[in-house]
């Protein structure tokens, strides 16, 4: 169970979303002469309110399916989503410029939200809020296996455990990736190496949503 939290947890970290805004923000930042310590606080502050934004949905998830059960109509919607989110990041990284009315701008893109361009542990918060909700539509098919397989194995309290781990490797990549461009020269060399691996990301997302949703399924013995 543990490295399968572990894996899920960074996999679903990869998400061009949460960085590609982190290092605009950070871009930002600079322009604006910001001092090193304001720019580590903000980022500090954004990467606790994207972890407690993650924990709060995957708190409601796991309470959800020890509500209404993992083996009944619940579980298989939930595994049906998860097929459905890795197929999607599949068009994504094939099929990129194929656009699905309603869908593609939910799950396929997340907008950059407007910022007063004041450095506060306020507007931190809400961007990482706002960027922790944002991700669940993108790879939260990820999130959505992890939380059934949590409910239907282990007890509330170990899987809220199990959680904690999940997001704590959820935002560890994104941190490192934020201590890295703090320096002013890495910036732009992260900036252009995320831009050419976002397509990769997709593909791997997706293909862990697809194993993941197939393993659901067969564990329902719907295959």
């Amino acid at each position: 169970m543990l490295p399968l939290v572990i894996y899920n947890g960074l996999i679903d970290s990869l998400n061009p979303c949460a960085i590609g805004v982190l290092l605009l923000f950070v871009s930002l930042i600079f322009t604006l002469g910001a001092s090193r310590l304001q720019l580590i606080s903000f980022g500090i502050f954004y990467l606790a309110a994207m972890y407690v934004t993650y924990l709060l949905i995957g708190l409601g998830l796991v309470h959800s399916f020890h509500l209404f059960g993992v083996h009944n109509f619940f579980g298989w919607i939930a595994a049906f989503i998860v097929l459905f989110l890795g197929l999607f990041a599949l068009k994504d990284y094939f099929f990129p410029y194929v656009h699905v009315p309603v869908l593609s701008p939910i799950i396929s893109a997340c907008k950059v939200p407007k910022w007063d361009r004041k450095i506060t542990a306020v507007s931190a918060i809400g961007l990482g809020f706002f960027v922790g909700l944002c991700e669940f539509p993108c790879t939260g098919g990820i999130y959505l296996a992890t939380t059934a397989l949590l409910s239907a194995k282990t007890t509330f309290w170990t899987g809220l455990g199990y959680l904690l781990i999940y997001n704590l490797m959820f935002i560890l990549p994104t941190g490192v990736i934020f201590a890295l461009s703090t320096n002013r020269k890495v910036l732009p060399v992260i900036s252009k190496y995320q831009s050419a691996v976002s397509g990769k990301i997709k593909l791997v997302s997706g293909l862990t949503m697809l194993a993941l949703g197939l393993g659901m399924l067969v564990w329902l013995n719907l295959i």
